[in-house]
């Protein structure tokens, strides 16, 4: 009896293992793909899952061609990646992809794929009619017509790059497809706003929602909301932030009862160190128990951030190894950001340079 037994549960077993065998074949994808000429065997093609934002294979280059092989549990918006200059998007899916890595819009193998790559071909070829008839302007116009005639050529190829996505969404609001649809689309914004943001998401479902690139952004404008003009100042501490190694906080200079512009830089960004003349300017014309100016350094090693404080003559505090942490809470993209924050801690201005740090610090010190 316990023979027939074990012979019954060796059975099942062989079973279960053939059914997810067919199971896998059934889920199995082939990615073939090509390079350009003169790309070395060895060289290494990534793929990146969009979703998760992780690298989830890769494959070696050989006689100019690579192969990816495995299984799908469900359709994935992926990257394949060789070096700096090439990359192609995909719809990973059960079958076989063919990609030509020298053309970013030459994946083929499935309808969702190749719908993905019209849908850039289409925004491609909107932004390639702008610089065109832009190359083509009418020299014999005026500076101020040329201006016009920019704006009008500019919201009119924006104004198209909001009604392609919309088109695409229509078809795909809650897809794989949407979801990489709706975050380009998100991405090509020229000036995205928490409001808008939400506005847009009546066009996608929950799916599209919860696509990794898509939740970043959401987070992304929800910082932004937090810290737009006329919002309380979000406050953050930073260890060893002082020169002298003790802790540093927005909240030692900002909400004391001074105008603070705050200076948000690097050592390695010569837009951030081009500011500094007109920050010292500034320092030196209204420094005084109304007004202070603090530097926050980002994303940058201490001793160089030290260094070029001491070279460049910085007389004003500074909170240094901030690192990315007041970049993500105050939804900063891009150095230098300086923002002037109120004498109760009110975000006043954001995102000043040059006359503009003297002409707004002028008003509110008058």
């Amino acid at each position: 009896m316990f023979q027939m037994k074990k012979i019954g549960f060796v059975v099942m077993l062989v079973c279960m293992a053939l059914f997810v065998a067919c199971n896998d074949k059934k889920n199995s994808y082939v990615v073939t793909g090509t390079v350009p000429e003169g790309i070395e065997n060895g060289a290494v093609v990534f793929m990146t899952d969009y979703d998760s934002g992780l690298i989830i294979d890769s494959a070696s280059v050989s006689q100019g061609k690579f192969i990816f092989k495995g299984t799908a549990d469900k359709a994935r918006a992926i990257s394949l990646s060789l070096g700096y200059d090439l990359q192609a998007d995909a719809i990973l899916d059960k079958g076989t992809l063919s990609i030509d890595m020298s053309d970013p819009y030459s994946a083929k193998g499935n309808p969702l794929t190749e719908k993905l790559n019209e849908f850039y071909f289409q925004c491609s070829e909107a932004i390639l009619l702008t610089r065109n008839t832009l190359a083509e302007m009418d020299e014999s116009l005026t500076e101020d017509e040329r201006t016009q005639f920019e704006d009008a050529l500019f919201e009119n190829l924006f104004n198209e790059l909001d009604e392609i996505p919309k088109s695409y969404l229509e078809a795909h609001p809650n897809d794989v497809l949407g979801a990489m649809i709706f975050y380009i689309w998100m991405q090509n914004q020229r000036n995205p706003t928490a409001e808008w943001f939400i506005e847009a998401t009546r066009f996608v479902g929950d799916n599209v929602l919860d696509f990794g690139p898509v939740k970043q952004m959401a987070d992304f404008m929800d910082k932004m909301n937090k810290t737009a003009v006329g919002m309380p100042f979000v406050d953050f501490t930073i260890e060893y932030g002082n020169q002298d190694g003790s802790s540093a906080s927005l909240s030692d200079y900002v909400g004391k009862g001074k105008y603070v512009l705050v200076d948000f830089w690097a050592s390695w960004c010569m837009p951030c160190r081009m500011e500094a003349p007109v920050l010292a300017e500034v320092y030196k014309k209204y420094k005084s128990d109304r007004f202070e100016i603090l530097g926050v350094a980002v994303m940058d090693r201490r001793l160089e951030s030290i260094k070029v404080i001491n070279d460049d003559g910085y007389t004003w505090p500074q909170i240094l190894d901030a690192q990315a942490i007041p970049l993500e809470l105050y939804g900063i993209q891009a150095i230098p950001h300086i923002i002037l924050f109120g004498p109760d801690g009110t975000i006043l201005a954001r995102e000043l340079r040059g006359e503009a740090i003297k002409t707004i610090v002028a008003e509110v010190m008058r």
